[in-house]
């Protein structure tokens, strides 16, 4: 049935036409100046108001207003199975992004702020499209023997179409009605369908909860896609991961331009796009480029890795009590030992023949390989530079390890 939802409307969503891709074919210059993103959408605020309007203090009357304005959504293939539906799409003004980051950022939002959302949910980057099914809570009501607590399971598609609109939709044909008695206690579930009973069936049984039940899902529905245009204004109004690639572009061309191909890149310094994260080495001009330096290969006096590590203590624990006589255990106790442990913290320390510059210390953590291969490139570039004439300099011109104790 899940699977169904989400096909009815993602089959809906196909109708719509064919998708482009977003428009990325542009120089960090041109994106850097282009206005932010604005994420309209004229349908919350006027089914929200629609929504105010239409309430009353009696359920009843509040679910009927309801369905006068509301119509249920028929299944071309089964004209009987009807669902409820809400759809809206947000158009985006001064469209610049990628549709993953897009997509990474919705599904971000949704896991930390309805994570009933993020068991279910799927992201196909092919049809730009995050899917997912949830367990919600819609009404409980209460009378003098019972309490009925109502839950849906509705499907949820969002989708870019067009490059410059992002489309909503949930969908959910049954209710489900849990009965407690009064004393709290599981009685009994009604599996319904929403066209079967209030208000769409008047005589049906558990008028108050339905009208409730009925009623609760659209305001659901429209308050999730409320907050979700509140994130997108305030937090995706510039994709900032798509303006840091485009400027790694601009900034490795321009490296490119000035010294020609490296002869070395040591990347993975960091996770983000940015060349003063990585380190060029281009021999033919004698240049190292890193952290938005430029470093002469012959201004580089000493390397040495420096490992810094982390001592964790081992423990012994003893389960159970025994019994002791005179400082000896008889049975009872299980002793378990959770080992000593080192957590290394490799940094590279280069001195530089530079007063503008005149250290630099590369960071790597725990990874060993990483402060090995830099080191390696720095103990090349000292092997190949010409001799000060100095024996004592020429000690300096070496790589050394050295630990912190």
């Amino acid at each position: 049935m899940r699977q169904k939802l989400i096909a009815v409307l993602a089959c809906a969503f196909i109708t719509m036409g064919m998708y482009a891709q977003s428009t990325i074919g542009i120089s960090y210059q041109e994106a850097s100046r282009k206005p932010s993103m604005r994420w309209s959408c004229p349908e919350i605020q006027k089914y929200q108001g629609l929504l105010n309007s239409l309430q009353n203090d009696d359920p009843k009357v509040y679910a009927t207003n309801v369905k006068d304005k509301f119509d249920l959504y028929s299944d071309p293939a089964s004209p009987d199975r009807k669902y409820l539906v809400t759809q809206a799409t947000f158009v985006i003004e001064n469209p610049l992004f990628s549709n993953e980051n897009l997509l990474h950022h919705v599904s971000t939002w949704i896991k930390k702020n309805n994570k009933e959302w993020g068991k279910e949910m799927k992201i196909d980057l092919s049809e730009k499209r995050i899917s997912s099914t949830a367990t919600i809570n819609v009404a409980q009501n209460a009378s003098f023997l019972n309490v009925n607590k109502v839950s849906v399971v509705p499907g949820l598609v969002i989708q870019i179409v067009d490059d410059n609109k992002l489309d909503i939709s949930f969908a959910v044909e049954r209710y489900k009605n849990d009965e407690y008695g009064s004393d709290n206690h599981y009685e009994r579930t009604f599996n319904v369908k929403v066209s079967e009973v209030f208000p769409f069936a008047p005589k049906s049984s558990h008028k108050n909860t339905y009208a409730k039940a009925y009623v609760g899902t659209y305001l659901y529905f429209w308050d999730f896609i409320f907050d979700l245009s509140q994130e997108l204004n305030s937090n995706f109004s510039r994709d900032a991961k798509l303006l840091s690639q485009l400027h790694y572009t601009y900034s490795r061309d321009s490296l490119l331009a000035k010294y020609g191909d490296p002869t070395k890149v040591i990347t993975g310094l960091s996770s983000d796009f940015d060349v003063r994260n990585e380190m060029y080495f281009y021999e033919k001009s004698q240049k190292l480029v890193f952290m938005g330096k430029t470093i002469d290969f012959k201004d580089i006096m000493s390397c040495e890795i420096v490992d810094d590590p982390l001592f964790i203590p081992g423990r012994t624990t003893t389960y159970g009590g025994g019994i002791y006589f005179f400082g000896i255990g008889l049975g009872g106790a299980e002793t378990s030992r959770v080992a000593d442990k080192t957590i290394h913290n490799y940094v590279v320390d280069v001195k530089v023949d530079n007063l503008g510059t005149p250290f630099i210390r590369i960071a790597t953590g725990q990874d060993e390989h990483k402060a090995t291969e830099i080191a390696s490139t720095f103990e090349y570039i000292l092997r190949h530079q010409p001799s000060k004439g100095s024996s004592d300099a020429q000690k300096t011109r070496v790589v050394t390890r050295r630990t912190k104790r």
